[in-house]
């Protein structure tokens, strides 16, 4: 008999408990990871909120994560080190925005967007003033994005957070073909096509060192390719199952 996969809830966490332990009890829950940004794990309200979730939910598996305050791009990133991490473990995971600080829900909405793992919230009962009524759940749809070439996410893929040169990426995609040859320079004409399309979608950044080109992913890129890459991930695993 198959194993059931686990559940993991990815929960940003700020001032609002209730609506967080009411919406997350509408579904399976193996295990909860609270995120915070840096700080607020000090904050009482938020330390507050925390401990209610974990009184809630005795028995269940609770890791605390916390990613950066300002940059919401870098939250997005950290956010997505948390669903990479439980993608490699083969687990169901959602995201609950119901009770997080705005900026927590953007990071979370874009991790989302390009892992596509399910993002929800609740719905609560408008005409109740004193007691937070849970009326029902959204699962919050994710608007398409225009995915680019294979060729052009091959790029992404070969690009680190070292320099880059047009050579260097020649070399990693295409290692037979020797410097000096019309085929290699043909290979580099084309790749700066492919690289001039990427950095005006944003994805990459391009510098002049001396007469070196030196190219690399944007912040952007950087989301985009591993969003992309947990996407694929679990891809795999639906095919498996």
């Amino acid at each position: 008999m198959e194993k059931a996969k686990r559940t993991v809830h990815i929960l940003p966490i700020g001032f609002e408990s209730n609506k967080l332990i009411t919406s997350i009890r509408q579904y399976p829950v193996h295990k909860i990871i609270l995120i915070m940004v840096e700080g607020d794990d000090k904050r009482p309200r938020v330390q507050e909120a925390v401990a209610k979730v974990k009184e809630a939910f005795k028995g269940i598996e609770i890791e605390e994560r916390i990613v950066a305050r300002e940059d919401i791009f870098q939250a997005t990133l950290d956010i997505l080190d948390v669903i990479e991490e439980q993608a490699k473990k083969g687990s169901n995971i959602k995201i609950n925005i119901a009770g997080g600080m705005r900026n927590l829900g953007i990071s979370s909405y874009i991790a989302s967007l390009v892992s596509k793992v399910t993002l929800y919230t609740d719905i609560p009962e408008s005409d109740s003033e004193k007691e937070y009524v849970l009326k029902g759940i959204m699962e919050i749809p994710l608007f398409p994005i225009k995915e680019i070439s294979q060729e052009q996410m091959e790029i992404l893929y070969q690009l680190d957070i070292k320099t880059n040169s047009l050579d260097t990426l020649i070399s990693r995609l295409k290692p037979e073909l020797e410097k000096g040859t019309q085929k290699f320079d043909n290979e580099r004409s084309r790749l700066s096509h492919h690289i001039k399309k990427l950095k005006s979608a944003g994805f990459v950044e391009t510098e002049k060192i001396d007469k070196m080109l030196s190219i690399r992913r944007s912040v952007l890129g950087e989301i985009y390719t591993k969003g992309t890459a947990i996407s694929r991930l679990r891809e795999e695993e639906h095919v498996d199952e």
